[in-house]
């Protein structure tokens, strides 16, 4: 049997590797503070142990002692020690002193060591000497045991050094001073050796494993500060960019619903949902407004004459001034229409002067685009529509969520723009009389406008204001400021990130005992890690979850406790060992039991980490099925409570064996005849005849010391209070972390809903640097379809936004398999395009949906024979031929989806006049601009001559109908789809052209050609009409 070794989890619980990231990391240096506040802080729980067990001692001398006259001078150097210990070691309550001079800790340390060794050892000599008593040493086990708990040395080696010091002076102390006194000193000698030795391996532990465990934490307190860093980021980030979509109050809906629905996917285990909310509505009333339409003049020639770069450079330096001027006048930018830029006053907050504010700014776009027309040598100007009234305002739809405006006031704004002049502001009676204190020439409007019959019959009466040349310096916009503009606030700085995070760690909590609020010394700010997590007491979580999660962590650094075990438990079996007889047989059984089972745990335990140690060079090493089973076995122990509690009751309990076996060597008849003997002659008993108390005594201590080690009690609150931190800590970083992860799924999906799903990569990566995003495209189809007669009253936006949700709906399926993209929409035309993805050439053929639709068939019969029919051909071309197709199918689907609606409709009962309408769609290709542009809401659109043929097909097409142009019919014929010759139709701004119809049976199904069969390639042309003639008339 093979099996995985895996040593990922046990080694970021190693030393080694936990301070090799934190230098990776470059956080050392803060951790070293951390450290040094955490050691002051056991400084300061040290002094206050010392103070009042110096007191105890002191009491107990003076109160149980006989000879009051002959320990005056052990009180006077307890009292003396105890408050030079306060002076010397309060020196590293300065937090800045020590900060600068990090020696401080070790020196304050050592003289602290020194000055109780020297009272203890002064103690001792003294009563020797002059009182013939031998006291023995008073601070030997409680100086090493300040060593490794309390005193601020610094790493590892010096407590070490400290330590072993200390055991070596009392070592070599006792054997000089105590061998002329007691005959068992190599007995002494030997058992006190060992009790240093178990002591100072029990301190190295404790310093070991709290460093690992200080270092796991201190990572997980920068891992949980970056991500709080990043969160708030990513926050600021989404609301920045659902600002950007929608205003706030139509945004909050939106936003929660992408969130709930982000994490229901979550809990299910299902991918996230890129559409916004499905089916949500939020549409506002809006009374007293006005709109601004502007519309660039001669842009059609602009879009064929510049290139790609010098358009999207102009369009962005464009709508970027006016994105800042619209922030200054407080005018709400809707959106662009491609050279149209359309704008509210009034819209987010209330403005009684809100007419004079689009007038305005009327006047900073026209003196905007007269300076960019002389800096760039364009024939280019600006035409203005404004007027005043009531709109809808809100958002349709569940992909590529735009905010828009509805109303019979916007028509008439937008016909006051297309019917005015250039270089001049084009307004209504209302906006005239709701502006105030105004000093504009006011002229007649336009003979257009006084003969459009929309304009007649709504009784708009209209009047023109010259454009004047305003000083515009606090209003110039660059392209590199504009694309900065939000992606500075949406990042913070490298040095920002760095000083939060010192902060942070700066105030990270070091125990839940202060002495310095104790002392009153100095006033601790309260940090929003004082909150009480906690019991004072007991140290347990109020939350029982957390205290359960809490008490079944797993365990990784358990085979250091059990390595700390087995040596304590052989030094105690030495120790029993040479303190027995040896007259019981049965105690080498037992003995022997204690060492087989000790030494089992010690194998299971680091059987793992010696492979691991042996085979790290070799990953692909196969382990045999025995240690498999080693390896399971101590993975399982590791996870599980009960049976590390078990190990830990079976360790104390055969200590404690131990020691009854130095009981049960005790002679009883021997013992009880000296003892009567002693009262009869009055004489002092062998205190050692049955066994050493003192010996018993450090055995005892022994296995405290190590019960509370193995079993990680809360004996030390320090250490317990610092364990519950970090774990909480962990706790909070896995949902700092979900939190991330779901507000960065929210902007993925409000990206997708601004930008296409290939622009978003490039959006977070290129225009981070500053740079403008714009490509050109070879072969792409754009696609206008308009749902007729329908009134933009509430009503009929409801049943407007159903149907724009069945198109997302559709669209879904074709946008992840066909590259199908929605652009926009306007009012309630819907424009969408095919082919805006730069792997779309390479790709798109071999693609395949979930979703079979009709076309499919017709699809893969007509590429299969066309590719054998034309293998000299240039394959790319020939893939990009196909988004016609594509597009084409897809616009037959949003018929299909039409009819069924309005049969639902009709079977509805509900008010007649409401109802869906038809619809008209034109489509044209060819080569095509896109890029992103604006400054304070980012906007993708496309540019091109398809584009704007796609839209006059639209508008000159039939209901029911797919107008095509003559281009996209002829790749259409290639596919087998019958196109029927409309004739020769005017087209705004290029005169008349030949223009189709895409073939469609009444079942909604393509219409295809004779010759679709053969497979051969034709398109049907009246015979009047001959195309060649035609086209040499263009």
């Amino acid at each position: 049997m093979v099996c995985i070794f895996d040593f990922s989890k046990e080694i970021a619980w190693e030393r080694g590797y936990l301070k090799k990231k934190c230098l990776q990391l470059g956080v050392e240096q803060e951790y070293g503070s951390y450290e040094r506040r955490l050691r002051c802080s056991s400084t300061g729980v040290f002094i206050f142990l010392h103070t009042a067990l110096t007191a105890l001692h002191c009491i107990l001398l003076l109160w149980t002692c006989d000879y009051c006259e002959i320990i005056y001078f052990d009180v006077f150097l307890y009292l003396v020690n105890a408050t030079l210990t306060i002076l010397v070691l309060s020196t590293n309550f300065n937090d800045k002193f020590v900060e600068a001079h990090s020696w401080i800790m070790l020196v304050t340390s050592l003289a602290v060591v020194f000055l109780m060794v020297v009272v203890d050892l002064i103690l001792h000599l003294y009563h020797y000497y002059f009182n013939d008593w031998n006291i023995g040493t008073f601070y030997d086990t409680y100086v090493l045991l300040m060593i490794y708990l309390f005193l601020p040395v610094p790493f590892l080696k010096w407590p070490i050094i400290l330590g072993c010091s200390v055991s070596i002076i009392y070592t070599i102390y006792r054997f000089c001073y105590t061998s002329t006194r007691y005959p068992i000193v190599e007995f002494f000698d030997a058992t006190n050796m060992l009790h240093h030795l178990c002591l100072n391996i029990m301190g190295i532990f404790y310093r070991g494993i709290s460093d690992i465990v200080l270092r796991s934490s201190f990572l997980d307190r920068y891992q949980y500060v970056m991500e709080d860093v990043s969160l708030r980021s990513a926050r600021k980030r989404e609301k920045l960019l659902l600002d950007s979509i929608l205003p706030p109050q139509i945004a909050r809906p939106f936003q929660a619903d992408i969130r709930n629905r982000i994490a229901l996917a979550g809990k299910r285990n299902r991918k996230s949902i890129q559409n916004m909310s499905q089916h949500i509505m939020a549409i506002e009333s809006h009374t007293d407004v006005t709109i601004l339409y502007a519309d660039v003049v001669n842009y059609t020639h602009l879009t064929t004459t510049l290139t790609v770069n010098e358009l999207v450079t102009l369009l962005h330096d464009l709508y970027g001034r006016f994105d800042v001027a619209a922030g200054h006048f407080n005018v709400q930018r809707i959106k662009f229409l491609g050279d149209c830029y359309y704008c509210v006053a009034g819209l987010t907050r209330p403005n009684p002067d809100h007419a004079k504010c689009c007038v305005e700014l009327g006047h900073c776009m026209i003196a905007n685009i007269r300076e960019v027309q002389q800096h760039r040598n364009l024939n280019i100007d600006m035409r203005i529509g404004v007027h005043s009234g009531s709109i809808l305002a809100g958002a349709i739809g569940i992909a590529k969520l735009q905010f828009d405006i509805w109303g019979n006031d916007v028509d008439i704004a937008n016909l006051l723009e297309s019917t005015g002049l250039p270089g001049h502001i084009h307004i209504s009676q209302r906006t005239l009389d709701m502006m105030i204190d105004h000093s504009y020439e006011i002229l007649p409007g336009t003979q257009e406008a006084r003969d459009n019959p929309y304009l007649q019959s709504n009784r708009i009466r209209t009047y023109l204001i010259a454009g004047i040349d305003i000083y515009i310096v606090d209003y110039e916009f660059s392209s590199k400021e504009s694309i900065s503009f939000d992606r500075n606030s949406l990042n913070d700085s490298h040095n920002g990130i760095v000083l939060e995070l010192r902060k942070e760690l700066a105030n990270l909590p070091t125990g839940a005992f202060h002495i310095k609020n104790l002392l009153g010394f100095f006033k601790k700010k309260q940090t929003k890690y004082d909150r009480p997590l906690f019991g004072f007491f007991l140290l347990h979580f109020f939350d029982p979850r957390l205290e359960y999660k809490y008490m079944r962590q797993p365990d990784y650094l358990l085979r250091y406790s059990v390595l700390l075990s087995w040596c304590v438990g052989i030094s105690l079996i030495y120790i029993q060992m040479i303190s027995n007889s040896g007259r019981e047989s049965n105690h080498y059984f037992v003995v022997a039991s204690f060492i087989i089972m000790m030494t089992l745990q010690l194998f299971i335990t680091w059987y793992k980490k010696v492979c691991h140690w042996r085979y790290k060079k070799v990953p692909t090493h196969k382990f045999s099925s025995f240690s498999c089973l080693i390896f399971r076995i101590a993975d399982f122990i590791e996870r599980n409570l009960i049976i590390r509690m078990v190990m830990y009751m079976l360790t104390i309990i055969s200590y404690y064996c131990v020691i009854a076996l130095v009981l049960m060597d005790c002679d009883i008849k021997m013992f009880e005849l000296a003892h009567i003997e002693s009262k009869l002659y009055h004489y002092e008993s062998d205190p050692y005849l049955c066994f050493q108390p003192w010996v018993l005594t450090d055995m005892v201590c022994l296995i405290l010391g190590i019960s509370m080690l193995f079993a990680r009690i809360p004996w030390m609150r320090q250490a317990e209070f610092n364990n519950r931190v970090n774990f909480n800590w962990k706790m909070e970083l896995i949902r700092k972390q979900q939190a991330a992860n779901i507000t960065n799924k929210s902007i993925t999906i409000l990206l997708k809903n601004i930008l296409p799903s290939h622009v978003v990569n490039v959006y977070l990566t290129s225009l981070a640097k500053n740079e403008l995003y714009h490509e050109d495209y070879k072969m792409v189809s754009v696609m206008f379809a308009s749902l007729q007669k329908i009134q933009m009253d509430l009503p009929n936006l409801r049943i407007l936004n159903e149907i724009i949700c069945e198109f997302d709906q559709v669209l879904s399926h074709y946008r992840k398999g066909f590259s199908v993209d929605k652009i926009k929409i306007v009012g309630s035309t819907y424009m969408a395009a095919c082919g805006l993805d730069p792997r779309f050439s390479s790709s798109l053929y071999e693609r395949k949906s979930s979703y079979e639709y009709s076309y499919n068939a017709y699809r893969n019969r007509r590429l299969t024979h066309f590719a054998k029919e034309n293998k000299s051909n240039d394959d790319i071309s020939v893939q990009n031929e196909e988004v016609v197709f594509v597009l084409t199918a897809f616009a037959l689907d949003l018929m299909r989806t039409v009819w069924v609606c309005n049969n639902v409709y009709d079977r509805f009962p509900t008010d007649r006049q409401l109802s869906v309408g038809e619809l008209t769609i034109g489509i044209s290709s060819g080569e095509v601009m896109a890029g992103v542009v604006g400054a304070s809401q980012v906007h993708y659109d496309i540019w091109g001559n398809p584009v704007n043929m796609a839209s006059r097909m639209n508008y000159t097409g039939t209901a029911g109908k797919i107008h095509l142009t003559k281009e996209s019919a002829l790749i259409l014929d290639k596919y087998g789809i019958q196109c029927d010759y409309r004739g020769m139709t005017f087209v705004k701004g290029r005169g008349e052209l030949p223009t189709y119809f895409v073939g469609i049976d009444e079942n909604y199904e393509f219409k295809h050609t004779p010759a679709y069969a053969e497979g051969k390639v034709s398109i049907f042309v009246p015979e009047d009409n001959n195309l060649n003639d035609t086209d040499s008339n263009e």
